[in-house]
């Protein structure tokens, strides 16, 4: 079966107060991490559909192979509407249909997968009875989800349906979880941090490039992205909540290590003032990324063939203490 997806992002973000899809979690943005999600439970295409800050959301998702369509009504709109125009853009030929907004990042690639083969039309994760994101709408019925003029969003268009909906129970807290308030991003935030925290081996790489002094980091090559999307360095550092005067420590003792300007300012007129990477900062972060990119491809193909699975955790009904007692005499 082949799945395509579209991820609604086009709102204004007012509970959280910050631009949610931009927002850092982990070494991606909230909304790389939706995108890697659908990718790695094999959707073919994805859309996402902007509105709020889109000109800045599209820029940042240029090099994902995605495609874009804007809500130029995202103020007065509801999310069904957003999510409707991301249908009508689907352009390839697809068995069923993710849908999720764009801001629930840590849903596991295996209740996408579970999804997947529940063998039903419509498909809904369920994790300690709460149903969660996203939702999975086989093509057949997406005519009458573009046809709903209730007032309930998709919820409503999903009940207007014949075909019942199959609720699945995951072991998967993910699907709950989103970036409506600062409240739900810190919760997101703790659990991304203890999310590999199984038991099993991961390669953690971190790629750190230095100039007598560390120059380039995760962080500030992050940092530096932010600064280029946003064009300001407080909205970068807002981004990563970072204060303002470690962002400014950041930039100078990178520029001084490294003897170049990384960031330009210009000054404020009817457009206001703001900052952009200069041309040598851009080539420094694009070099960084690609370098980064290879390093990590690579090493998870070396850890695949170093690390093999009977490694990761003791052996079935086997203690450890057993493992390295003395043989009998």
């Amino acid at each position: 079966m082949k799945f395509a997806a579209v991820i609604a992002a086009a709102g204004l973000s007012s509970r959280m107060r910050e631009f949610k899809p931009m927002l850092c979690l982990g070494t991606m943005t909230i909304i790389e991490r939706v995108i890697q999600n659908l990718r790695s439970a094999g959707t073919e295409e994805i859309v996402v559909v902007t509105g709020y800050k889109s000109e800045l959301l599209e820029k940042h998702l240029a090099s994902r192979s995605v495609r874009l369509c804007k809500n130029t009504h995202y103020a007065e709109t509801k999310m069904l509407d957003s999510i409707c125009l991301g249908l009508k853009t689907l352009r390839t030929s697809y068995d069923a249909v993710f849908i999720t907004p764009g801001d629930v990042p840590l849903v596991r690639t295996d209740t996408l997968r579970q999804m997947e083969t529940a063998g039903a039309g419509i498909v809904r994760p369920v994790c300690g009875g709460q149903p969660g994101h996203p939702v999975l709408i086989a093509r057949e019925y997406i005519p009458q989800i573009l046809k709903y003029r209730g007032s309930k969003g998709l919820r409503g268009a999903m009940a207007a349906l014949p075909q019942p909906v199959t609720d699945i129970e995951v072991d998967d807290s993910g699907i709950t979880m989103d970036a409506d308030t600062p409240q739900d991003f810190r919760a997101l935030r703790r659990q991304e941090m203890s999310i590999h925290n199984t038991g099993q081996l991961w390669p953690d790489i971190h790629i750190h490039i230095a100039k007598g002094d560390t120059v380039l980091t995760p962080e500030t090559a992050q940092y530096l992205e932010m600064i280029g999307h946003t064009g300001s360095i407080q909205n970068a550092c807002a981004c990563m909540h970072m204060s303002y005067s470690r962002g400014w420590t950041l930039l100078n003792k990178m520029e001084k290590e490294l003897g170049y300007p990384l960031v330009g300012r210009y000054a404020g007129g009817s457009g206001g003032g703001g900052s952009t990477l200069t041309p040598r900062g851009q080539q420094l972060l694009t070099a960084y990324q690609e370098y980064r990119d290879i390093l990590h491809r690579a090493a998870e193909e070396l850890f695949q063939k170093a690390f093999t699975a009977d490694l990761n955790g003791p052996d079935q009904g086997t203690c450890h203490e057993n493992s390295l007692s003395h043989p009998s005499r």
